[in-house]
């Protein structure tokens, strides 16, 4: 996949409409809990938040429904998991790895003389693919694989 069909797929993401404008909920209920009993609630949710966990176990079935999530207030962005995983897998498919080794077997040739200044580019470079890879792995919930 090309690099210009990668800067795409990130344009496509970065120029997602932005959220309608937020209603006044009622005020929130406040409950102090110890460090365990927090813990606790939360390996009990699971991939529910805690409110919605504490909700269903207060009101069962006769919970109210909620608004979907992008019409809600949000202190964290919404992960599309989707877009997330093409987002990754177009970064796997790109030939930045390849463009990259390319450039390694020109340097180790002679063909491309290595300044310092070219060498610090080079390494930002791999960082920044890195960091990249890194943040679309943790958004999608992965474990990242250990490595250099």
């Amino acid at each position: 996949m090309s690099g210009s069909s990668l800067a795409k797929t990130f344009d496509d993401v970065a120029n997602a409409p932005a959220h309608r404008p937020k209603r006044k909920l009622p005020p929130p209920l406040s409950i102090r809990l110890t460090t365990e009993e927090r813990a606790r609630l939360k390996r009990d949710a699971g991939r529910l938040s805690l409110s919605a966990y504490i909700r269903h176990k207060l009101f069962g079935d006769a919970i109210t429904p909620r608004k979907p999530r992008y019409q809600r207030k949000q202190r964290r962005p919404v992960v599309d998991s989707q877009t997330v995983a093409r987002l990754l897998g177009t970064l796997g498919q790109s030939e930045l790895a390849t463009s990259m080794i390319a450039l390694a077997l020109a340097a180790q040739s002679g063909a491309l003389p290595v300044t310092p200044e070219l060498s610090e580019k080079l390494d930002a470079a791999c960082d920044d693919i890195r960091d990249m890879r890194t943040a679309l792995v943790v958004a999608l919930g992965v474990k990242p694989e250990s490595g250099p």
